[in-house]
């Protein structure tokens, strides 16, 4: 079978358990793998992509080597990861200028640093075409898999809920971001948050969404629980964007690249949660719940499953 037809998930269920240990931190086909260290796991990441697959209109070297970095660190947050070090690994044609790949690199250093982690080195290769991989990895002394029960609460974590997804709509249909500030702020410098790392020991479970909200929410899903999403958060920029509520919601629900969390809270830390959410100063949003059966639904009717996938038009 081709990989068009297979498509990205279903490939990826049968490649993660490969060579996977049975003892690891987290389950095969996770936001990020680890391995035991004592009492600690630490864990590992490595992303991989096209510059002209990323950079959207405006974009430098400098913004896509950043968005490289955040990419991968919001994947180790999220499994409340705290990020110790950063690798890249550049394919680069030959007749490329020198100061685009020290652009790449600034921005990914850049990225790296605000987190609070070197960038050590990595790679260079000549390729046909601009590209990147990037590794992370960080040290978590409580790794939080994908995980969720009924009576579970939802909550979102960030505010580039639909500030991304609109950044890249105007990409494609050649829209100015002039006016729109904070929408070309989440998209050109998407920064992880540390201030995921306050709530360890609180959550049942965390998912990175980058893909679009729609295909991680069916991903909890196919833990064999349903989601209920009682509300969306409609920023006024998003709003104004879009030009109405309905658009606006599909560029949360579809619209990718955020690098924020999905939290899956027990109800008897939900108070604990906001506490201390509100004390290091991280977005959250309350969007609904698990519950008995399958499926995503927004205010009871289902969500389609539509995301990004690299085998798929």
């Amino acid at each position: 079978m081709g990989l068009k037809d297979l498509g990205e998930r279903a490939l990826l269920r049968k490649l993660a358990p490969l060579g996977y240990p049975v003892e690891a931190p987290l389950p095969p086909g996770d936001d990020a793998g680890g391995v035991w260290v004592g009492e600690a796991a630490w864990l590992l990441k490595t992303d991989g992509f096209l510059y002209r697959e990323v950079a959207l209109l405006g974009m430098g070297p400098f913004e896509v080597g950043f968005r490289g970095v955040a990419a991968t660190a919001s994947d180790l947050l999220v499994k409340m990861g705290r990020p110790l070090g950063f690798t890249l690994g550049l394919f680069l044609p030959p007749e490329l200028e020198e100061a685009f790949a020290l652009g790449l690199v600034r921005g990914a250093a850049e990225a790296a640093g605000r987190l609070g982690a070197p960038l050590l080195g990595g790679d260079t290769n000549a390729g046909e075409e601009v590209a990147l991989t990037v590794s992370g990895f960080a040290l978590s002394h409580a790794p939080l898999p994908r995980r969720a029960r009924p009576g579970d609460l939802l909550f979102l974590a960030g505010d580039r809920w639909g500030r991304v997804g609109a950044a890249i709509l105007a990409h494609y249909r050649g829209r100015s971001l002039e006016g729109f500030p904070e929408i070309r702020q989440a998209a050109f410098y998407p920064l992880p948050r540390l201030e995921l790392l306050a709530l360890s020991g609180l959550l049942r479970g965390g998912l990175d969404s980058s893909d679009g909200l729609a295909e991680t929410l069916w991903q909890l899903s196919e833990l064999g629980v349903r989601v209920d999403l009682e509300a969306l958060p409609l920023y006024p920029d998003v709003l104004a964007f879009a030009g109405g509520e309905d658009e606006a919601l599909e560029l949360v629900l579809y619209g990718g690249e955020e690098f924020e969390a999905v939290l899956v809270v027990p109800p008897e830390a939900e108070g604990a949660v906001l506490a201390r959410a509100e004390a290091v100063g991280l977005p959250l949003f309350r969007a609904g719940r698990v519950g008995e059966g399958e499926g995503v639904y927004l205010r009871g009717l289902p969500v389609p499953r539509r995301g990004y996938d690299h085998f798929r038009p």
